[in-house]
């Protein structure tokens, strides 16, 4: 866990490459290059940093 707070946790995102069909995703919490982010399905995944765009 991060000491630091990210002020992007919480903020919607979309995936450049849909997982499983899912695209829509909030983030969860910010481990500098990689993101855990939660997607509509309830799944929660890793992703790069690069592979979201903020909405």
């Amino acid at each position: 866990m991060n000491d630091y707070k990210s002020e992007i946790i919480g903020a919607s995102c979309e995936l450049h490459v849909p997982y499983k069909g899912y695209s829509y995703a909030t983030v969860v919490e910010d481990y500098g290059y990689e993101l855990l982010v939660q997607l509509s399905s309830g799944k929660e995944i890793l992703v790069n940093k690069n592979d979201v765009h903020f909405t």
